[in-house]
């Protein structure tokens, strides 16, 4: 669907790009890189949002919480962690965003989950439940946690493609339209214009699209046109298979 863009940004890429994130931490740099890191996360704050809403039968203000506590309790953490995780990821597979936030989030999930049951076990009432969630075992099935890890993967996709398609004029209604949630008519009724004429702004929109979300995941995987061009199948494979 998507492939380079024929115009590229003549602007270098980002401080906020993952690699660079990656290597200011490795650099030692602590106050540099709990700046890097936080500013980074945040820019992927929904998606996390998204997860506890979308898979751990939470409401609003408790899937804020959540995120809330995840990122101030253990992004930083990790920072903390001289051989931790952040300390070793190379430009790999396991370096990248998505796998980074899968396995902290996992952990974290693991945490709040034991202390839930211990409350339990006492007569407290739990403050968030957590039984929508199927997490992988502590024993380290690999297949249950590529099936946790393709969750999380998802809701990445999801914010990515919004912040890509944010850009224009209507996106909500393009993007609703995109995903298959508005038909051409319906979202042409709500825009007050002809079907003709949302459809062609529709046209405009799947192409400048393409641009949009290279310049977006490049900012993820770094400027190397192969790992962006997989991280895109990758991800857009995970949003078709959710609206199919």
């Amino acid at each position: 669907m998507v492939d380079q863009p024929t115009s590229a940004s003549s602007s270098p890429y980002p401080t906020t790009q993952w690699t660079q994130v990656i290597e200011v931490i490795q650099r030692g740099d602590g106050v540099k890189a709990r700046e890097a890191l936080g500013e980074f996360c945040e820019r992927y704050r929904p998606a996390i949002y998204q997860f506890f809403r979308n898979h751990g039968r939470c409401s609003h203000e408790q899937a804020e919480d959540y995120a809330h506590s995840f990122l101030s309790s253990r992004i930083f953490e990790c920072l903390e962690e001289g051989g931790g995780f952040l300390h070793k990821a190379q430009r790999s597979d396991q370096g990248k965003f998505r796998s980074f936030l899968a396995h902290v989030m996992w952990r974290y999930l693991m945490d709040e989950r034991k202390r839930e049951n211990t409350h339990k076990s006492g007569g407290s009432v739990p403050h968030i439940a957590l039984d929508g969630l199927e997490l992988p075992s502590e024993d380290g099935n690999q297949q249950s946690f590529k099936r946790f890890g393709g969750m999380v993967d998802l809701e990445v996709a999801v914010e990515i493609i919004r912040r890509a398609a944010e850009r224009f004029k209507h996106s909500e209604y393009l993007i609703a339209h995109f995903r298959g949630d508005l038909s051409q008519k319906e979202a042409a009724g709500k825009l007050g214009l002809s079907e003709n004429a949302f459809r062609q702004a529709y046209c405009r929109f799947r192409e400048r699209l393409a641009i949009s979300l290279w310049e977006e995941v490049a900012k993820l995987v770094g400027p190397d046109e192969k790992e962006i061009r997989a991280e895109i199948r990758y991800l857009m494979s995970l949003f078709a298979e959710a609206i199919a």
